[in-house]
């Protein structure tokens, strides 16, 4: 640019310098002509090497020169995120830098570039292009993250990990996500941060975005945006079904016109999956025309297994014959892929179960005739029976129950009770023929209860008092409780029952 200036009378001329090779003149005087002078113009910056020390971060860039070689003798640093917004820089390399390096301390975590702006005085030269993005923090690298098979094995690289730290990987959630297979080649992390790394996609993940977590033991955490593009061509997985009376309690039983569930274990086993669509089962030869009952998927647990599809109550066809029934489950996936898996049966039993015996049996070295600890009661069904309905809860195994002993003019009779002592079981009432073998009422704690087949075994524990001897024999007669069921529900029938063998002396 040139400038004209007017000259008046005597010229008297005044150099400013501005800063090395460059100056700004200005003039004083009187008279009058004309002079013109070359503004110069700061020149444009380089864009700068970035480095990274855990969370620092050291830019170092080159010199930038008016044309006559000299440098300007300042700069301005500025840190872009992804999207190139500019952010606030830490100390050290805000205002300006009258230097070709600087360190940013304290950098947060993730993934920036810089740029620098050379500075002459009152003059800006243009800024410069932006550096090589770096990521500030541990960070995780993993190749491929476009996924058409599974299982796959990702291999890439951590770092800026804390030294000495142990790693697994997680999916889609560094905390309760499923645990990875995966290889940390230097573990724990040495001093350098870092490591090569390899983790597996399994099989059953899911079609569609996820992200790969790298954890540290010690609080550092990474990860890596995955796609798994759908490739299912086969139908799911039926792996269980069982039927349980809505009562619950024993499975595979049911009797006509009673109440049940069908459940059932599906999984999508595409490569990768696309996920289950709908589960039914066919129970046809359980409820006649019911051919696809809706299964509805959660988390239902019978008989200690989990079952993840479970149906509607369905209603029993009446009459319905006894014996084995078979049923179906036909499980669809997203993709149209569907599979029927048969080989499931219930069995049907409509026969109201009896009492068949009762017998007290003395431990060995107890005295005969009378009850103490060690001594056993043994009740025969007719057929098994359903143990949740006779505790809560009871799956049959050896149990904690009290057996109560109560004197009285019409035999003495033998009660079971749960292990509080506060209610009775069904499990009926024993009249155990004769009034002497207590004289008050004893209750004998800790006693044991266990089931085995169509049989109720209780062993008695201590009794709360002194237990008499009886003086001669007696016949036992049981009469069990209507509130006792079978596998399928049948309730108990009342009718009591006389003690196999004849009459002897009980314990």
């Amino acid at each position: 640019m040139k400038r004209r200036v007017h000259l008046a009378v005597a010229l008297a001329v005044t150099v400013l310098v501005a800063g090395p090779g460059v100056a700004i003149a200005a003039w004083v005087g009187a008279g009058s002509g004309s002079a013109w002078t070359k503004a110069a113009s700061a020149p444009a910056g380089s864009a700068p090497t970035a480095s990274v020390s855990g969370s620092n971060v050291t830019l170092s860039w080159t010199a930038a020169r008016f044309p006559d070689s000299t440098a300007v003798n300042g700069y301005t640093v500025q840190r872009f995120d992804g999207g190139h917004v500019a952010q606030a820089v830490g100390a050290s390399c805000s205002g300006t830098v009258n230097a070709l390096t600087c360190t940013e301390a304290a950098v947060p975590q993730g993934t920036w570039t810089y740029a620098v702006t050379p500075k002459q005085a009152l003059w800006t030269g243009p800024e410069s292009a932006d550096s090589a993005s770096i990521t500030v923090g541990p960070s995780l690298t993993l190749a491929p993250t476009a996924l058409t098979t599974l299982p796959t094995t990702l291999t890439g690289n951590v770092a800026n990990f804390i030294t000495g730290e142990t790693i697994i990987f997680r999916l889609d959630d560094p905390s309760t996500g499923t645990v990875l297979s995966g290889s940390v080649t230097w573990s724990p992390i040495p001093a350098s941060g870092g490591s090569a790394v390899s983790v597996t996609v399994p099989t059953l993940t899911t079609a569609g975005a996820h992200t790969i977590y790298a954890v540290g033991s010690l609080g550092s955490q990474a990860w890596v945006a995955i796609t798994i593009a759908p490739n299912d061509t086969v139908g799911p997985v039926v792996s269980a079904a069982l039927v349980q009376k809505t009562t619950l309690g024993s499975a595979g039983y049911v009797k006509q016109a009673g109440t049940f569930y069908v459940y059932a274990q599906v999984t999508d086993v595409g490569s990768p999956a696309v996920g289950v669509s709908t589960v039914r089962a066919n129970v046809t030869n359980l409820r006649t025309g019911t051919t696809a009952a809706a299964l509805v998927a959660g988390t239902y647990t019978v008989d200690g297994v989990v079952y993840d599809y479970r149906s509607a109550s369905i209603t029993a066809s009446s009459p319905l014959t006894e014996g084995s029934k078979t049923f179906t489950i036909t499980a669809t996936d997203l993709n149209a892929n569907a599979t029927t898996q048969g080989g499931f049966s219930a069995t049907v039993d409509n026969t109201v179960p009896t009492a068949s015996d009762f017998q007290a049996t003395n431990t060995s070295g107890g005295t005969v005739g009378k009850a103490e600890a060690g001594d056993t009661t043994t009740y025969t069904f007719s057929e098994p029976m359903d143990p949740n309905r006779i505790l809560a809860s009871w799956t049959g195994n050896s149990t904690t129950v009290t057996v109560r002993i109560v004197n009285s003019s019409g035999g003495d009779l033998l009660t079971v009770r749960n292990a509080a002592n506060t209610a009775q079981l069904p499990m009926g009432s024993v009249n155990l023929g004769r009034t002497d073998y207590v004289t008050a009422t004893i209750n004998f704690t800790t006693s044991s209860m266990t089931m085995s087949g169509s049989t109720i075994a209780v062993t008695l524990g201590t009794p709360s008092a002194a237990v008499g001897t009886a003086l001669g024999i007696g016949t036992s007669v049981w009469t069990p409780s209507t509130t006792a069921w079978d596998r399928a529900s049948n309730a108990m029938t009342a009718t009591p029952c006389n003690e196999t063998g004849g009459a002897d002396a009980e314990f």
